[in-house]
């Protein structure tokens, strides 16, 4: 019972459901962990490390590079910056967009950029994620940060929705992309759906959906060595 697992993590849990129910089939005093978080409305893979020697190289993934696929709804903006938080701005006429219209967007947003995180997020300030002090109304500053977006494809557009691949540094919110597109050109946006494709060269393809997963199950599925 030690090794790694490719998870395909569902809609409408969050990453340490996957944990809880993960830890249900293993020993109690194993140790148990994932390479970053999926918000509870974004699916997709998730590498979980089960032993004390897995659990060790969970750093090391973290810094690999990301794939996601992204749906973007223009014309409406929420605190979180994403569809599971409250409207903050609805844009006055409907929005109708076209790839003359994206395409500058795009590429402006390609390159090392400056990005602000979510106030609904979980970048630590004095010690406390950034969600707990928006929770509690507390007025806090999140500072920019570099990220690297390698590549942006555009896969659909069809007036208000824009869904591209993005190929991103760690450390890259999807939300405050989907946000800033909405900035950039004037109509306000969020995002409504997400997947992550890739962790590396680790891909959702090899991923075992979660309700697959058994304590009989379990052990043919855990992995001693990546290919980061």
């Amino acid at each position: 019972m030690n090794g790694f697992l490719l998870v395909n993590k569902p809609e409408g849990i969050t990453s340490y459901d996957v944990i809880r129910k993960l830890k249900g089939f293993l020993p109690k005093k194993i140790k148990i962990g994932h390479s970053g978080t999926l918000d509870p409305f974004a699916t997709g893979l998730l590498i979980i490390a089960i032993g004390r020697d897995y659990t060790r190289q969970l750093n090391t993934l973290l810094n690999l590079d990301k794939t996601y696929q992204a749906e973007i709804t223009f014309g409406i903006e929420t605190d979180s910056y994403d569809i599971d938080g409250a409207i903050t701005y609805t844009h006055p006429t409907p929005i109708s967009l076209t790839e003359n219209d994206v395409f500058p967007i795009i590429n402006k947003f390609k390159g090392t950029i400056e990005q602000t995180p979510p106030i609904f997020s979980a970048k630590k300030i004095n010690g406390k994620p950034a969600y707990k002090h928006a929770r509690e109304g507390t007025s806090i500053e999140l500072k920019k940060a570099s990220v690297t977006i390698y590549e942006i494809t555009l896969n659909t557009l069809k007036e208000q929705r824009m869904n591209v691949s993005i190929h991103c540094s760690k450390g890259t919110y999807i939300r405050s992309l989907a946000h800033d597109f909405g900035q950039a050109l004037s109509t306000g946006a969020h995002l409504s759906k997400l997947n992550r494709l890739a962790i590396g060269h680790m891909n959702l393809e090899s991923a075992i959906n979660l309700d697959d997963i058994t304590m009989e199950t379990l052990p043919t599925y855990l992995i001693k060595e990546l290919n980061t």
